[in-house]
C-alpha cells in the first residue's frame, strides 16, 4: 500500500519506516554528501555563526537537505570551511557525519523520501532534513565547532518550549512508509538548564541520551518547562565528553540545544497504533551543542 500525495495535507514529509529504525537511536547519521551551494560567509556570531551548505545524499537521506557547522567563522573551523568551498557545484560527493535532525523550520508542501532530489537552487532550498551540526566533513573533524556560540543570545527556554510543546504532528502509516504533518516550526536554538532524571544511556552510534526536565534558565526558581525530554550527545563532542564525567540522577547543567523530531518515540507509537491515522503531541528531543554544569 503506498500513501496517496493527493491525500496528503500541506507541510507534510513522508518517511521509509526502516529508514526511520536505522536512525531513531543515534546521535548522527553518516552520508556521501554532494555539495551544490554553501555560505560564501559564515553567519555572524550574532546571528548563530552557522555556515549553511545545501545538497543531496541520495542514497542515504534522499531528501533535499542543508548540512551546517556550527561557529564556523573560527579559525579551528576554516580547513573544513575551506574544503567546503572548494567542493562546492563540483558535483561529487564526500563523507560528511553530524547530527541528523528532522524539523519543520523550512518545510515544503510535501517531501517523500528517496524521490529524485534536484539539484538545490540556493543555501536555503526547502527542506525538512538537515546534518546540523557536522562534526566531520571529507575528513575534516570538526567535533570541536559544538560550542557555546560567543554573542549569540539564542532563544529564552520559556520561548522555545513553549512553542515546542504547543505543537502537534499528524501521522499515517502503512507496512513501509510513514507520512508526517507538522505546522512550520520556529526557534532553531535555545538556552535552558537541564536536571537529569537518570543516568546516560549509550546509543548505536556511541553518542549518549539522557531524559531530563526543561527549566526556566531566567530566574531563581526551578521552573518546569517540559518535563521527561530526551537529551542527545553526539560522540567525541565536548558536550559528550562532560556528561559522560559521572552525570546522573539529579545533575544540573546548563545548555544551548537544537530541538529534532524524536523518532524513536514516532516508532514506538506507530507500532503501538497499527495502522491507525492518528493526531498526538509532537515528541521531540535536544541536541545538546553547549554544555557546562550549572552555576
Amino acid at each position: 500500500m503506498l500513501l496517496c500525495a493527493g491525500a496528503l495535507p500541506a507541510e507534510t514529509v513522508v518517511l521509509k519506516r526502516a529508514w526511520i529504525d536505522s536512525v531513531k537511536d543515534r546521535a548522527t547519521i553518516d552520508a556521501s554528501f554532494t555539495i551544490d551551494h554553501a555560505h560564501k560567509h559564515p553567519n555572524a556570531p550574532a546571528a548563530d555563526g552557522d555556515m549553511h551548505v545545501a545538497g543531496r545524499a541520495p542514497n542515504e537521506i534522499g531528501l533535499p537537505m542543508v548540512a551546517e557547522l556550527m561557529n564556523a567563522a573560527g579559525a579551528p573551523e576554516q580547513p573544513a570551511v575551506q574544503l567546503i568551498h572548494a567542493h562546492e557545484g563540483n558535483g561529487q560527493a564526500f563523507p560528511i557525519t553530524g547530527a541528523w535532525r528532522l524539523w519543520f523550520e523550512h518545510p515544503a508542501a510535501l517531501q517523500r523520501q528517496f524521490d529524485d532530489v534536484p539539484p538545490a537552487a540556493n543555501t536555503n532550498p526547502d527542506h525538512s532534513f538537515e546534518i546540523h551540526p557536522i562534526t566531520r566533513y571529507a575528513g575534516q573533524d570538526v567535533t570541536f565547532s559544538l560550542d557555546f556560540v560567543q554573542g549569540f543570545p539564542a532563544h529564552d527556554a520559556k520561548t522555545a518550549f513553549g512553542s515546542y510543546e504547543a505543537m502537534s504532528i499528524a501521522l499515517q502509516a502503512t507496512d513501509s512508509a510513514v507520512s508526517m504533518d507538522v505546522k512550520k516550526a520556529p526557534y532553531n536554538y535555545a538556552v535552558f538548564r537541564m536536571k537529569l532524571l537518570a543516568d546516560p544511556v549509550k546509543l548505536d552510534d556511541g553518542g549518549l541520551a539522557v531524559l531530563a526536565d526543561v527549566l526556566d534558565n531566567q530566574g531563581a526558581d526551578e521552573n518546569v518547562l517540559a518535563s521527561n525530554i530526551r537529551m542527545i550527545f553526539v560522540p567525541g563532542t565536548g558536550p559528550w565528553k562532560l556528561i559522560s564525567q559521572g552525570a546522573g540522577d539529579g545533575s544540573e547543567f546548563d545548555a544551548l540545544g537544537i530541538p529534532r523530531v524524536n523518532l524513536n518515540a514516532i516508532a514506538a507509537f506507530i507500532k503501538a497504533a497499527g495502522g491507525a491515522s492518528a493526531t498526538r503531541k509532537l515528541p521531540y528531543e535536544m541536541i545538546v551543542v553547549g554544555l557546562h554544569s550549572a552555576q
